[in-house]
């Protein structure tokens, strides 16, 4: 199915304007409720969408926003967008491109379909060259048509996983793993080589089990200790010890093209909450419970 087939030109605006994010939500929802009939409409459904944003972003980082409000009562699907020239500063984000989606609350798999090819969409530079040269909605689509733009039957793990992420050298030393850890407010990473292939995972428990001795991994509990003094190993040999020492190299990690079935699979049968996402070898991606959670199930 052609993703044209579900715009309409009227709900989409080419903004050349510095504008908020609210003025570009109203915007679109002004446009909606002058050319739908929908069960909720106005001021009820911009708090609607607005509320859905602070519970979850709906940013990405390709440039791409993409609020969602499923309504009882409402059975059909509205695509609603704004291209941007000045592009919004969503949660730290540049997005260039929003796209409002409203439907029934039964069409999750049709909604999830439109954004994996949205997200798709907003990765290639020369599409996004394209649609912010257009002056207006016809425009838009007309792009779209030439494009032939086909609304994906499945989604995949590529298409909710988190580009580019965060990785590590084996060579590096835990100093080194705990500042990144801070400096990006993460709790473990990829492990990659110099030339991005992928070799494991560190988390924040690799890192803390260096300040427990062996032995006391034998025990049944610790209740008997009341100091801290066990963890002053971590302080000492956090200069010496490196990465590639502690980290784990099991070669569990998912390939883009993964379903979202086999995601949660491999993460419960393995006991993780984010995988490494690798293509060829290489780190591409990253995925964790938490993106399935509000991307895929919350959606």
């Amino acid at each position: 199915m052609q993703l044209s087939s579900f715009l309409d030109a009227r709900d989409i605006c080419v903004e050349h304007r510095v504008v908020s994010k609210h003025q570009v939500y109203q915007d679109l929802v002004e446009r909606i409720c002058k050319h739908h009939k929908l069960p909720i409409c106005g001021q009820r459904l911009l708090d609607m969408i607005i509320k859905r944003d602070e519970e979850a972003t709906t940013a990405y980082s390709c440039g791409i926003a993409i609020p969602h409000i499923r309504m009882d009562g409402f059975e059909d699907t509205v695509v609603a967008m704004a291209l941007l020239q000045n592009p919004l500063d969503i949660d730290g984000m540049k997005v260039f491109w929003v796209v409002l989606i409203i439907t029934d609350k039964s069409s999750s798999v049709l909604y999830l379909n439109i954004v994996a090819t949205l997200l798709k969409l907003s990765r290639d530079s020369k599409a996004r060259e394209l649609l912010l040269s257009a002056n207006d909605g016809q425009s838009v689509i007309h792009h779209f048509v030439n494009m032939k733009v086909e609304v994906k039957k499945d989604i995949c793990i590529g298409d909710i996983m988190v580009p580019n992420p965060v990785s590590i050298k084996p060579d590096k030393t835990l100093f080194d793993m705990n500042a990144l850890m801070s400096l990006h407010n993460i709790a473990g990473c990829s492990v990659v080589g110099d030339n991005n292939e992928f070799l494991g995972e560190i988390n924040i428990l690799d890192v803390l089990k260096v300040g427990i001795p062996d032995y006391m991994m034998m025990l049944d509990n610790l209740n008997f200790l009341t100091n801290f003094e066990p963890l002053e190993k971590l302080f000492e040999r956090q200069h010496d010890v490196k990465v590639g020492d502690i980290m784990t190299s099991d070669g569990v990690f998912l390939r883009p093209e993964a379903s979202i079935i086999e995601a949660v699979f491999e993460m419960i049968a393995n006991h993780k909450r984010y995988m490494s996402v690798v293509k060829d070898g290489k780190l591409v991606g990253i995925v964790t419970a938490m993106d399935i959670f509000k991307k895929v199930v919350q959606a």
